[in-house]
């Protein structure tokens, strides 16, 4: 499996070309999985407890999880509050506005599923880019300008490593090893305590 990961280029046309052809339940989990990596943006102030079942790791199992998706993107729907950012700095209200967005376009009227995928896969992307500008503009060099993911050739670190972890994803997802597509989940759950760790540190200069 791993020979097979290396051979796969890291790059917007792998991805895209790799959920243009996973299927439905691959794509489902797919999406599901960008949301999980970027959970505590979408938790940014929210009372104690509110999404602690929700973030439970077996909650997002990917066996199961496209028989489940409607009831936990539901769940979490209920969650979102746009007051809890409205006096953030305007990057974070941005952040959250885009992790929200990932939850409530799968309930669209009319919305096809590898479409939400898609999208999870472009916020989830967009989001690790404006926390690479953020962090830069931290820093000692000149403040990086947000520049929306899939525009220029080159990748933002956060967004590397964010892609990187779309692409595992989906290969995984395409084994016939049932642990092979468990281990997406490991991938997520370590994207999210990168997200943790770098909203933590964002938030500490602006």
């Amino acid at each position: 499996m791993e020979d097979v990961l290396e051979a796969v280029e890291v790059s917007y046309e792998s991805l895209a070309n790799l959920l243009a052809d996973a299927a439905t339940d691959a794509a489902i989990v797919s999406g599901a999985m960008c949301i999980y990596r970027v959970l505590p943006v979408l938790c940014w102030r929210a009372p104690s407890g509110l999404y602690e079942s929700l973030t439970r790791p077996e909650t997002w199992f990917p066996e199961t999880l496209p028989n489940r998706i409607r009831e936990v993107l539901g769940a979490l729907r209920e969650g979102i509050d746009p007051e809890r950012s409205e006096d953030a700095p305007e990057e974070i209200t941005e952040m959250y506005s885009m992790a929200s967005e990932m939850v409530l376009r799968f309930f669209v009227e009319g919305a096809e599923l590898p479409d939400w995928s898609d999208w999870c896969s472009t916020l989830g992307l967009d989001i690790h880019q404006q926390f690479d500008s953020l962090l830069s503009e931290g820093s000692e060099t000149a403040a990086a300008v947000f520049i929306p993911a899939g525009t220029i050739p080159d990748l933002s670190p956060l967004e590397g490593l964010e892609i990187g972890d779309q692409i595992s994803t989906l290969v995984r997802l395409g084994s016939s090893d049932p642990a092979v597509r468990q281990s997406v989940l490991e991938i997520a759950e370590q994207g999210n305590a990168r997200t943790r760790t770098v909203l933590e540190q964002v938030t500490r200069f602006i």
